[in-house]
Parts: structure tokens; sequence; C-alpha cells
């Protein structure tokens, strides 16, 4: 039988233009009133495992500021998948994975990222004793989870002491107290590789952790991409268009200027805390508590009412 593939349409511009153009075509939904503690982890599993599912943002989350959320789920079907990549959503999902196939297989020429001054990231600005990593509705995503995981649907920002290069990586991310973050990195994953370079010196690394970044750069900081590319410049040039990027007050590093919260940080070779467990999508826990790197953020930026892109592993089916 012939296929119609999918017609490509311009990619979203940030979270929040993906939002809107999700929900246009019926495949967003607001919960009010889930708490982080438990319900959140346990709606978004079941959302998992449910077909068809909507996209969902948690809103109200007792015991935080209206208006900061969490949305989960966001890439739990084909036409959320293709409104990511910039394709038609009401294509067949056998025509999105031949599109993708073939747009790998011609590859895909970067576009640097852009440069700006200034962007909707800074819309809120805590430096010094403001500071607060609490103030999010992290979740507890699973039952015996060290912790509350802020950091799942997001990426940290780091750059080889050697050569420059700027990476985006996937990794989970507790929160600890007001000012410091687990930082947790798997063993061969390029930030890993980063941060050996830097402890080997004696030095501290500096992170930018995004916890609502685009969709896309999501994505690819998901996906294994050719070593030394930066993952701004694969994702524009997936998307057609550069990504926007601001130099981070603190740590220099490029950070999404339209990203929903950031925050900026320094690691220490010689400090660690007690991080995870964490659950995992084989239905274990993985990495038993025990003490792992810790970031001390310095500085959060953060849209009016931001949303955390969360993405937490749970046993298939899942997003």
């Amino acid at each position: 039988m012939a296929t119609t593939m999918p017609t490509r349409t311009d990619t979203p511009t940030d979270l929040r233009d993906w939002l809107k153009r999700i929900d246009a075509i019926g495949e967003l939904q607001v919960v009010t009133g889930a708490n982080a503690e438990e319900d959140i982890g346990m709606a978004t599993e079941l959302l998992g495992r449910t077909r068809p599912s909507k996209a969902t943002i948690f809103d109200e989350v007792p015991g935080y500021q209206a208006g900061f959320r969490v949305l989960s789920n966001g890439l739990g079907s084909f036409a959320r998948i293709a409104v990511t990549l910039g394709l038609d959503p009401n294509a067949a999902p056998h025509d999105l994975v031949k599109t993708w196939q073939e747009r790998v297989r011609k590859g895909i020429e970067p576009i640097e990222a852009e440069v700006v001054k200034d962007g909707p990231v800074f819309e809120n600005v805590m430096r010094g004793d403001q500071v607060d990593c609490t103030i999010f509705p992290a979740p507890k995503w699973h039952e015996f989870d060290g912790g509350r995981y802020i950091g799942t649907g997001s990426f940290d920002i780091t750059r080889d002491p050697d050569d420059g290069w700027v990476n985006l990586g996937t990794y989970r991310v507790m929160v600890h107290d007001k000012t410091r973050l687990g930082f947790y990195i798997s063993p061969g994953k390029h930030g890993r590789q980063h941060r050996d370079k830097y402890f080997a010196r004696k030095e501290r690394m500096p992170v930018a952790f995004c916890a609502g970044g685009d969709p896309l750069l999501f994505l690819a900081a998901c996906t294994e991409i050719p070593f030394g590319l930066t993952e701004y410049d694969w994702a524009g040039g997936l998307r057609g268009t550069p990504f926007r990027v601001v130099t981070g007050p603190v740590t220099g590093l490029p950070i999404p200027a339209d990203a929903e919260i950031v925050m900026e940080g320094f690691v220490d070779p010689d400090e660690r805390e007690v991080e995870g467990p964490f659950g995992e999508w084989t239905g274990y826990y993985a990495s038993m508590d025990r003490p792992e790197p810790v970031m001390r953020v310095e500085a959060i930026y953060h849209r009016n009412d931001p949303v955390i892109l969360a993405s937490p592993p749970n046993v298939p089916p899942d997003e």
C-alpha cells in the first residue's frame, strides 16, 4: 500500500509554543491539586500505561505556589512527537518512523546556536541568599526514590575544559536542599567525561541545569550524536532554525534563552552527599543510596509560572 510521507511544518520555538500547539490538537490536559509526594508520580506511570493518553500539566500542587507546574507524559503519543519534530501530527506512526530514519540517513546539517543578550528565562532571578531550589514542585517519582527529582526531562550543560566543546546531557537530578542538587552521572556519559577532567585537575566544574527546555532540546540531549558536536547545533539543524542562547552570568555557559528554569553553579571534586536510589525502566532501583557529587547552585532563573518538563523512567510501556 502506498503511503504519504508526513509534511514538514515549522517546529515550536520553545516549550510554551509546543504546549499551545498540542493543546490545539486536543493532546493536553491540566490537573489541579495533585501532590508531589505520591500523586504526580503515580499518575504519570498510569498515563504511560494508558493509550491514548494526553500530555498532562499538574498545577496548584499543594505546598507550592500556584502556577509552578509539572508537565509529564509529554512525548507519550506519536502526534506529540510529530509536533516536536515539526511534522504533521495526523501522519501514520510508520510514516513518522520512515521520515525520521530518512532524515538521519541523509544526515543533519548543524545550525549554530544564536547568542542573544536576554530572554524570558530571566523574568525572575535569584542570587545569593535568595537561591532556593525547593520552591519548585519536584515530585517523588517512585515509592522508594531517595528524594525528589527535579531532573528527569531536563539536561545539564557542561563544557570540556580541554577543547571547549559544550555538551547537553540528560542525567537524573535530585534536590538536596535550597542550594544543592544531586549530580549523579553514569560512567561513560559525555557529561561524566567532562566532570572527570575537572576533578582530575582538582578544579570545580561549572554546570548549568535546565529543568524546562524545548522538548526538541530534551530529545537531543537523550540522543547519541557525534562526539564533539553540540546538541544545540544538532537540534537547530533538525528544526531548521538556530536555538537562542544567553551566556550564563555565573558560569559563562550557553543557556537556553527561552527555557522555563535554569540553575547555574559548580560541582566541587571534594564534596559528596548521599543520593539515590532512583527507580528505572527495568522495574528496579538503580545505584542504591551512596555519596555522589553535588552541584552548589549560585543562581536560579525562571519564567513567570514556570513548567518543569518531566520524563521519569517507568516500566514499559512508557513515553
